[in-house]
């Protein structure tokens, strides 16, 4: 997969003052990589660099070489890059600590930022989307309901979602009167599925070369014997413009400027006298072009993930939400590497599977939403516990700073406070950065 990225020029680094020569190394995918590790550890080290592009627009970082005890004990840091007017949101650096052996492993990352708005203009059409690396959120419209029901920011509504990148909605609806409201457990959303259309459809329009995938379920209890329908109804004068709804997983270019649906739910049917009489719809036929990405199956909460194929192609599924105390967030970290890792080498196949690994977890009373996503207390001080987002973020940065190594994870990740760690784009922007990133 060829990319269009820019890149970042060192211009120059200064130690105690005096002009240092660093190495930096760099490709035309945007990434530089800066190796402290020499240095000796006293006082500060400041970066200037630049856009191959325009040399005009300079970023500035300031780090103490030796690193602080925060840096030490979580492993990982977002820098400030200083910048005038003109180049602020241009830059973004990170800074990763690792202990291999007596000597410490001290790296500085800087990345040109992505335009996560309309980052998937700079990817071929002809790229399947098991090749691409998307950001999702987990119950994307649960803004509300906290600690139990909010999984999301009420500064990330969805039209904020898709800016930050997010390509991977989840929504869940319950029938209320002739309404499809969105609900997360018994709290409702202050939304409905008529307002999330509207939302989706004006991104799409603003950004022909993006796509999404929003995947529906139902809320229960209860079960609405017309939901399926209800659901058709909403999407069906707005499908030919805006939706790919073949049951199958497409190449990029067959769904720029539409959404994809992954339906968990089936189609209705009505029953008389114990037996299925077919499909009941007050549309006519329903889904005559499909149900999109409409799983086989979804075991509940399988630790190990799951297999389904869609048309050909291998959906793997990783949603072990039921994580029943925060003492088991380093499971379930685990269990997300242990998915996405055999994605880090691209997959020969012209049809590679699609991932799908969820980050999320959920169980009262010792584990809601926002401990497993966020953790609780001061962990780099040693009082509390690190949360998934933050301990997710170190591994992404521990592969995008490994230079011996061309490789990235190829996924979609559902994720809950997403924002919550790794700068104003949060995680959304690091996985962003995960598709232009090869040395």
């Amino acid at each position: 997969m060829e990319v269009v990225t820019e890149q970042v020029h060192l211009l120059s680094a200064a130690y105690k003052g005096n002009a240092l020569p660093i190495p930096l190394q760099s490709t035309s995918t945007g990434r530089s990589r800066i190796d402290t590790t020499n240095i000796a550890p006293k006082d500060s080290l400041r970066l200037y660099f630049s856009s191959a592009s325009d040399e005009k627009i300079v970023g500035e970082v300031e780090v103490n070489v030796a690193g602080g005890r925060k840096l030490r004990s979580r492993g990982w840091e977002r820098l400030r890059v200083r910048a005038d007017s003109a180049s602020k949101g241009v830059f973004c650096a990170y800074r990763l600590w690792r202990r291999s052996g007596p000597t410490p492993i001290n790296t500085i990352l800087i990345f040109l930022q992505p335009d996560t708005a309309n980052f998937l203009s700079h990817i071929p059409d002809n790229t399947p989307l098991g090749d691409l690396t998307l950001p999702g959120t987990h119950e994307s419209c649960a803004l509300y309901g906290y600690p139990i029901s909010q999984c999301q920011q009420p500064s990330t509504p969805i039209e904020q979602q898709l800016l930050d990148g997010i390509r991977f909605l989840d929504v869940r609806l319950r029938v209320v009167g002739d309404e499809l409201l969105m609900y997360h457990g018994p709290r409702p959303q202050r939304s409905s599925l008529t307002l999330l259309l509207a939302v989706i459809h004006n991104f799409l329009l603003k950004h022909p070369s993006e796509t999404l995938i929003l995947c529906l379920k139902e809320e229960t209890p209860p079960f609405h014997p017309h939901f399926s329908s209800l659901v058709y109804k909403a999407f069906k004068p707005h499908i030919d413009q805006f939706w790919f709804l073949e049951e199958r997983i497409p190449t990029l270019g067959e769904v720029r400027g539409k959404g994809m649906l992954m339906t968990r739910f089936d189609r209705d049917k009505t029953l008389l006298d114990g037996e299925s009489k077919g499909y009941n719809s007050e549309c006519g036929e329903e889904w005559p072009a499909g149900m999109g990405i409409h799983p086989l199956t979804w075991p509940d909460s399988r630790q190990e993930g799951f297999e389904w194929d869609c048309n050909g192609t291998t959906v793997r599924t990783q949603d072990w939400y039921r994580v029943k105390t925060f003492l088991s967030i380093p499971e379930k970290l685990e269990a997300i590497v242990n998915h996405l890792t055999p994605t880090l080498t691209p997959s020969p196949s012209p049809k590679p599977p699609f991932t799908l690994s969820y980050t999320s977890a959920s169980y009262f009373p010792l584990s809601f939403p926002t401990v497993i996503a966020k953790g609780f207390g001061f962990p780099s001080w040693g009082f509390g516990v690190e949360g998934i987002n933050s301990r997710l973020c170190r591994w992404l940065l521990e592969i995008l700073a490994d230079e011996h190594q061309d490789k990235r994870i190829r996924g979609c990740l559902p994720i809950d406070f997403y924002r919550q760690c790794a700068g104003d784009e949060g995680l959304a922007g690091l996985l962003v950065q995960m598709n232009f990133v090869e040395w």
